[in-house]
Protein backbone atom coordinates (compact mmCIF):
# COMPACT_ATOMS: atom_id res chain seq x y z
CA UNK A 1 0.00 0.00 0.00
CA UNK A 2 1.24 3.44 -1.13
CA UNK A 3 0.80 6.69 1.47
CA UNK A 4 1.56 9.56 1.54
CA UNK A 5 2.03 10.74 -2.05
CA UNK A 6 2.73 14.02 -1.63
CA UNK A 7 4.26 16.29 -4.52
CA UNK A 8 7.17 18.34 -4.17
CA UNK A 9 4.76 21.31 -3.67
CA UNK A 10 2.69 19.71 -0.96
CA UNK A 11 6.30 18.84 0.51
CA UNK A 12 7.50 22.57 0.22
CA UNK A 13 4.78 24.14 1.83
CA UNK A 14 4.59 21.79 4.56
CA UNK A 15 8.36 21.83 5.18
CA UNK A 16 8.16 25.95 5.34
CA UNK A 17 4.80 25.60 7.53
CA UNK A 18 6.73 23.21 10.07
CA UNK A 19 9.86 25.40 9.72
CA UNK A 20 7.88 28.72 11.04
CA UNK A 21 6.25 26.59 13.95
CA UNK A 22 8.84 25.51 15.67
CA UNK A 23 10.54 28.90 15.36
CA UNK A 24 7.47 30.41 16.95
CA UNK A 25 6.94 28.06 19.68
CA UNK A 26 10.50 27.60 20.26
CA UNK A 27 11.17 27.43 24.50
CA UNK A 28 7.54 27.57 25.35
CA UNK A 29 5.40 25.37 27.01
CA UNK A 30 2.42 26.12 25.06
CA UNK A 31 0.24 23.38 27.34
CA UNK A 32 -0.10 26.36 30.07
CA UNK A 33 -0.60 29.23 26.96
CA UNK A 34 -4.13 30.33 27.38
CA UNK A 35 -4.91 32.27 23.77
CA UNK A 36 -6.94 35.20 23.52
CA UNK A 37 -7.56 35.51 19.88
CA UNK A 38 -7.46 32.72 18.14
CA UNK A 39 -7.47 32.29 13.94
CA UNK A 40 -8.06 28.84 12.80
CA UNK A 41 -7.45 28.29 8.35
CA UNK A 42 -8.93 26.03 6.89
CA UNK A 43 -8.55 26.69 3.11
CA UNK A 44 -9.87 23.62 1.87
CA UNK A 45 -12.79 21.29 0.28
CA UNK A 46 -15.96 20.58 1.73
CA UNK A 47 -15.23 17.36 3.24
CA UNK A 48 -11.76 18.00 4.50
CA UNK A 49 -14.03 20.80 6.66
CA UNK A 50 -16.26 18.99 7.91
CA UNK A 51 -14.21 16.55 9.47
CA UNK A 52 -12.34 19.14 11.24
CA UNK A 53 -15.46 20.68 12.65
CA UNK A 54 -14.53 19.08 15.98
CA UNK A 55 -11.38 21.19 16.41
CA UNK A 56 -13.64 24.04 16.58
CA UNK A 57 -16.04 22.71 19.75
CA UNK A 58 -13.21 21.45 21.47
CA UNK A 59 -11.03 24.77 21.03
CA UNK A 60 -14.33 26.67 22.88
CA UNK A 61 -14.54 23.79 25.39
CA UNK A 62 -10.81 24.67 26.62
CA UNK A 63 -10.39 28.31 25.70
CA UNK A 64 -14.03 29.35 26.48
CA UNK A 65 -12.95 33.03 26.70
CA UNK A 66 -10.64 33.15 23.33
CA UNK A 67 -12.51 34.55 20.53
CA UNK A 68 -12.14 32.06 17.31
CA UNK A 69 -12.11 32.70 13.92
CA UNK A 70 -12.27 30.82 10.76
CA UNK A 71 -10.80 31.45 7.32
CA UNK A 72 -12.48 29.66 4.80
CA UNK A 73 -13.18 29.06 1.30
CA UNK A 74 -16.25 30.97 0.18
CA UNK A 75 -18.63 27.94 -0.42
CA UNK A 76 -17.96 26.86 3.02
CA UNK A 77 -19.06 29.48 5.08
CA UNK A 78 -23.10 28.02 5.25
CA UNK A 79 -21.72 24.73 6.73
CA UNK A 80 -20.07 27.19 9.83
CA UNK A 81 -23.19 29.80 10.28
CA UNK A 82 -24.46 28.07 13.05
CA UNK A 83 -21.28 27.06 14.89
CA UNK A 84 -21.10 27.68 18.51
CA UNK A 85 -17.34 27.57 18.76
CA UNK A 86 -16.50 29.84 15.73
CA UNK A 87 -17.16 33.71 16.79
CA UNK A 88 -16.36 34.94 13.34
CA UNK A 89 -16.31 33.31 9.43
CA UNK A 90 -15.15 34.66 6.44
CA UNK A 91 -13.37 34.04 3.21
CA UNK A 92 -11.60 36.89 2.90
CA UNK A 93 -8.02 37.65 4.28
CA UNK A 94 -8.75 41.31 4.48
CA UNK A 95 -11.03 40.91 7.46
CA UNK A 96 -8.57 39.54 9.37
CA UNK A 97 -7.90 42.42 11.81
CA UNK A 98 -6.26 43.09 15.04
CA UNK A 99 -3.58 41.06 16.48
CA UNK A 100 -3.91 37.14 16.34
CA UNK A 101 -1.50 35.55 19.45
CA UNK A 102 -2.45 32.34 18.25
CA UNK A 103 -2.67 30.70 14.24
CA UNK A 104 -3.97 27.55 13.65
CA UNK A 105 -3.12 26.18 10.45
CA UNK A 106 -5.40 23.42 10.09
CA UNK A 107 -4.80 23.20 5.88
CA UNK A 108 -2.61 26.41 4.33
CA UNK A 109 -0.68 27.82 1.62
CA UNK A 110 1.70 30.08 1.00
CA UNK A 111 -0.05 33.14 1.83
CA UNK A 112 -0.83 31.28 5.08
CA UNK A 113 2.77 30.88 5.84
CA UNK A 114 3.31 34.63 4.92
CA UNK A 115 0.98 36.04 7.29
CA UNK A 116 1.99 33.92 10.22
CA UNK A 117 5.42 35.36 9.70
CA UNK A 118 4.59 38.71 8.91
CA UNK A 119 2.06 39.33 12.17
CA UNK A 120 4.44 37.09 14.35
CA UNK A 121 1.16 34.96 16.92
CA UNK A 122 3.01 33.74 19.76
CA UNK A 123 1.75 30.17 18.94
CA UNK A 124 1.88 28.51 16.01
CA UNK A 125 -0.05 25.01 15.16
CA UNK A 126 0.07 23.44 11.54
CA UNK A 127 -0.41 20.46 9.77
CA UNK A 128 3.43 20.52 8.63
CA UNK A 129 3.94 18.88 12.12
CA UNK A 130 1.42 16.84 12.19
CA UNK A 131 2.09 15.19 8.48
CA UNK A 132 5.89 14.71 9.11
CA UNK A 133 5.09 13.18 12.37
CA UNK A 134 2.58 10.63 10.67
CA UNK A 135 4.65 9.66 7.87
CA UNK A 136 7.52 8.94 10.10
CA UNK A 137 5.47 6.75 12.01
CA UNK A 138 4.39 5.18 9.43
CA UNK A 139 0.77 5.85 9.28
CA UNK A 140 -1.62 8.48 8.28
CA UNK A 141 -5.18 8.16 10.63
CA UNK A 142 -8.38 9.34 9.84
CA UNK A 143 -8.53 12.99 9.01
CA UNK A 144 -10.88 13.34 12.22
CA UNK A 145 -7.92 12.48 14.04
CA UNK A 146 -4.95 14.20 12.01
CA UNK A 147 -6.58 17.82 12.87
CA UNK A 148 -7.51 16.43 16.48
CA UNK A 149 -3.47 15.97 16.30
CA UNK A 150 -2.78 19.58 15.31
CA UNK A 151 -4.90 21.43 17.96
CA UNK A 152 -3.54 19.25 20.68
CA UNK A 153 -1.09 21.36 22.29
CA UNK A 154 -3.70 23.42 23.46
CA UNK A 155 -5.99 21.14 24.51
CA UNK A 156 -6.46 20.30 28.68
CA UNK A 157 -8.76 17.01 27.85
CA UNK A 158 -8.22 15.07 24.37
CA UNK A 159 -10.73 13.11 23.63
CA UNK A 160 -10.59 9.90 22.64
CA UNK A 161 -13.49 9.56 20.20
CA UNK A 162 -14.00 13.42 19.04
CA UNK A 163 -17.21 13.85 17.06
CA UNK A 164 -17.48 16.24 14.15
CA UNK A 165 -20.99 17.94 13.89
CA UNK A 166 -22.88 20.65 11.46
CA UNK A 167 -24.72 22.65 13.53
CA UNK A 168 -27.97 23.44 11.66
CA UNK A 169 -30.34 26.03 12.51
CA UNK A 170 -34.17 25.44 12.54
CA UNK A 171 -34.78 27.76 9.61
CA UNK A 172 -32.86 25.08 7.35
CA UNK A 173 -34.78 22.17 9.49
CA UNK A 174 -38.48 24.06 8.12
CA UNK A 175 -37.31 24.32 4.77
CA UNK A 176 -35.94 20.88 4.18
CA UNK A 177 -39.24 19.72 6.03
CA UNK A 178 -41.65 22.01 3.74
CA UNK A 179 -40.12 19.91 0.83
CA UNK A 180 -40.80 16.59 2.20
CA UNK A 181 -44.80 17.23 3.25
CA UNK A 182 -45.43 18.74 -0.21
CA UNK A 183 -44.33 15.82 -1.79
CA UNK A 184 -45.25 13.33 1.42
CA UNK A 185 -42.00 11.81 1.62
CA UNK A 186 -41.48 9.85 4.91
CA UNK A 187 -38.70 7.34 4.83
CA UNK A 188 -36.11 8.40 2.05
CA UNK A 189 -32.95 6.89 0.78
CA UNK A 190 -30.62 10.36 -0.04
CA UNK A 191 -28.77 8.79 -3.16
CA UNK A 192 -25.78 11.57 -4.10
CA UNK A 193 -24.55 10.16 -7.34
CA UNK A 194 -22.15 13.04 -8.42
CA UNK A 195 -18.09 13.40 -7.64
CA UNK A 196 -15.59 15.80 -8.89
CA UNK A 197 -13.88 13.23 -10.65
CA UNK A 198 -15.19 10.41 -12.74
CA UNK A 199 -13.06 7.43 -11.27
CA UNK A 200 -14.98 8.44 -8.14
CA UNK A 201 -18.35 7.50 -9.90
CA UNK A 202 -20.42 4.43 -9.54
CA UNK A 203 -21.90 3.53 -12.59
CA UNK A 204 -25.61 5.31 -13.04
CA UNK A 205 -27.29 1.85 -13.99
CA UNK A 206 -26.14 0.51 -10.56
CA UNK A 207 -27.91 3.42 -8.74
CA UNK A 208 -30.93 2.59 -10.54
CA UNK A 209 -31.30 -0.77 -9.56
CA UNK A 210 -30.18 -0.28 -5.78
CA UNK A 211 -33.36 2.24 -5.84
CA UNK A 212 -35.49 -0.45 -7.28
CA UNK A 213 -34.40 -2.87 -4.41
CA UNK A 214 -34.69 0.18 -1.38
CA UNK A 215 -38.30 0.26 -2.95
CA UNK A 216 -39.25 -2.77 -3.41
CA UNK A 217 -37.57 -4.64 -0.04
CA UNK A 218 -37.93 -1.61 2.35
CA UNK A 219 -40.58 0.92 1.08
CA UNK A 220 -38.10 3.69 0.78
CA UNK A 221 -38.85 6.38 -2.01
CA UNK A 222 -35.96 8.04 -3.65
CA UNK A 223 -34.44 11.26 -3.53
CA UNK A 224 -31.85 12.74 -5.52
CA UNK A 225 -29.30 15.04 -4.58
CA UNK A 226 -26.72 17.31 -5.96
CA UNK A 227 -25.56 20.26 -7.42
CA UNK A 228 -26.98 21.86 -10.57
CA UNK A 229 -24.38 20.20 -12.59
CA UNK A 230 -25.87 17.48 -11.40
CA UNK A 231 -29.38 18.03 -12.66
CA UNK A 232 -29.04 16.33 -16.13
CA UNK A 233 -27.23 13.03 -14.97
CA UNK A 234 -29.69 12.55 -12.62
CA UNK A 235 -32.52 12.77 -14.81
CA UNK A 236 -30.89 10.17 -17.04
CA UNK A 237 -30.95 7.69 -13.86
CA UNK A 238 -34.38 8.34 -12.92
CA UNK A 239 -35.42 7.13 -16.57
CA UNK A 240 -34.59 3.84 -15.84
CA UNK A 241 -36.50 3.86 -12.26
CA UNK A 242 -40.15 2.10 -12.99
CA UNK A 243 -41.38 4.77 -10.50
CA UNK A 244 -41.34 8.15 -9.34
CA UNK A 245 -38.28 9.27 -7.82
CA UNK A 246 -37.43 12.93 -7.16
CA UNK A 247 -34.80 15.29 -7.57
CA UNK A 248 -33.09 18.02 -5.84
CA UNK A 249 -30.33 18.93 -7.38
CA UNK A 250 -29.71 22.77 -7.06
CA UNK A 251 -32.65 23.02 -4.76
CA UNK A 252 -30.66 23.28 -1.32
CA UNK A 253 -27.39 24.74 -0.18
CA UNK A 254 -25.03 22.94 2.19
CA UNK A 255 -26.61 23.93 5.31
CA UNK A 256 -30.00 22.36 3.80
CA UNK A 257 -28.24 19.81 2.58
CA UNK A 258 -27.15 18.37 5.60
CA UNK A 259 -30.91 19.12 7.44
CA UNK A 260 -31.92 16.76 4.36
CA UNK A 261 -29.36 14.07 5.52
CA UNK A 262 -30.66 14.44 8.89
CA UNK A 263 -34.07 13.59 8.31
CA UNK A 264 -33.71 10.89 5.57
CA UNK A 265 -33.29 7.28 6.44
CA UNK A 266 -30.47 6.17 4.68
CA UNK A 267 -27.91 8.15 2.60
CA UNK A 268 -26.08 6.48 -0.21
CA UNK A 269 -23.07 8.19 -2.33
CA UNK A 270 -19.63 8.14 -3.95
CA UNK A 271 -16.48 9.62 -2.22
CA UNK A 272 -16.94 13.80 -2.35
CA UNK A 273 -17.94 16.37 0.34
CA UNK A 274 -21.65 15.62 0.50
CA UNK A 275 -20.58 11.85 2.24
CA UNK A 276 -18.60 13.89 4.52
CA UNK A 277 -21.65 16.26 5.07
CA UNK A 278 -24.12 13.31 5.14
CA UNK A 279 -22.21 11.30 7.76
CA UNK A 280 -21.30 14.68 10.28
CA UNK A 281 -24.86 15.35 10.39
CA UNK A 282 -25.59 11.87 12.11
CA UNK A 283 -27.45 10.59 8.52
CA UNK A 284 -27.19 6.51 8.61
CA UNK A 285 -24.89 6.27 5.20
CA UNK A 286 -23.06 3.91 2.76
CA UNK A 287 -20.00 5.34 0.91
CA UNK A 288 -18.74 3.95 -2.46
CA UNK A 289 -14.91 4.43 -2.72
CA UNK A 290 -12.84 3.91 -5.64
CA UNK A 291 -9.59 5.48 -6.02
CA UNK A 292 -9.36 7.79 -2.65
CA UNK A 293 -6.78 6.68 0.19
CA UNK A 294 -7.76 4.31 2.55
CA UNK A 295 -9.07 4.88 6.00
CA UNK A 296 -8.79 8.85 5.57
CA UNK A 297 -11.82 10.01 4.20
CA UNK A 298 -13.96 6.81 4.94
CA UNK A 299 -17.52 7.82 6.54
CA UNK A 300 -17.66 8.72 10.59
CA UNK A 301 -19.93 8.08 12.58
CA UNK A 302 -21.79 5.80 14.57
CA UNK A 303 -24.22 4.19 11.53
CA UNK A 304 -21.87 4.23 8.68
CA UNK A 305 -20.60 1.81 6.16
CA UNK A 306 -18.07 2.18 3.32
CA UNK A 307 -17.39 -0.43 0.46
CA UNK A 308 -13.87 -0.08 -1.19
CA UNK A 309 -11.95 -2.55 -3.29
CA UNK A 310 -8.31 -1.29 -2.40
CA UNK A 311 -6.13 -2.70 -5.60
CA UNK A 312 -2.38 -2.72 -5.46
CA UNK A 313 -2.62 0.92 -7.33
CA UNK A 314 -4.25 2.90 -4.63
CA UNK A 315 -4.03 5.68 -3.83
CA UNK A 316 -3.46 7.17 -7.55
CA UNK A 317 -3.82 10.34 -9.13
CA UNK A 318 -7.91 9.87 -9.62
CA UNK A 319 -7.35 10.58 -13.32
CA UNK A 320 -5.45 7.88 -15.32
CA UNK A 321 -6.84 4.41 -14.37
CA UNK A 322 -4.56 1.65 -14.77
CA UNK A 323 -7.29 -0.53 -15.36
CA UNK A 324 -9.63 1.14 -17.66
CA UNK A 325 -11.66 -1.79 -18.30
CA UNK A 326 -12.80 -2.67 -14.84
CA UNK A 327 -11.88 0.81 -12.62
CA UNK A 328 -11.91 0.07 -8.96
CA UNK A 329 -15.24 1.76 -8.42
CA UNK A 330 -17.04 -0.50 -10.98
CA UNK A 331 -15.98 -3.76 -9.00
CA UNK A 332 -18.76 -2.49 -6.32
CA UNK A 333 -21.41 -4.91 -7.21
CA UNK A 334 -24.93 -4.25 -6.40
CA UNK A 335 -25.09 -7.06 -4.01
CA UNK A 336 -22.60 -6.05 -2.00
CA UNK A 337 -24.73 -2.63 -2.11
CA UNK A 338 -27.77 -4.23 -1.51
CA UNK A 339 -26.28 -6.44 1.89
CA UNK A 340 -24.51 -3.32 3.27
CA UNK A 341 -27.84 -1.57 3.08
CA UNK A 342 -29.71 -4.15 4.51
CA UNK A 343 -27.15 -4.08 7.49
CA UNK A 344 -27.31 -0.21 8.36
CA UNK A 345 -31.09 -0.84 7.88
CA UNK A 346 -31.77 -3.17 10.36
CA UNK A 347 -29.58 -1.56 12.59
CA UNK A 348 -32.48 1.35 12.84
CA UNK A 349 -35.26 -0.17 12.57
Amino acid sequence: MKFFSFTWKEKAVYAASMLLSKAVNANKNISTYSPKRILCIKLDEIGDLCYSLHVFDLLKQNHPEAEITLLCKPFALSLVEHHPGIDVATHSWNDLTGYYDTIIDLRGNWRSIRYAAAHQPKVRLDRGMVRFANMRAGKHPHEVFTNLQIITPLLKNIPANPQPEIYVGQQNIEKVKQYLQTHQLNNIALFHTGARKELRKWPADNFAKLAVYLKEKHQLDILFTGDQSDIKSIENIQQHIPFKTYNTAGLFNLIEFSALAKLSTLYVGNESGPLCIATVSGATALGLFGPGEPFVFYPFGKNTAYIHHVLECNPCNQITCVHPTNPCIQRISISEAQLVCAELLAKIY
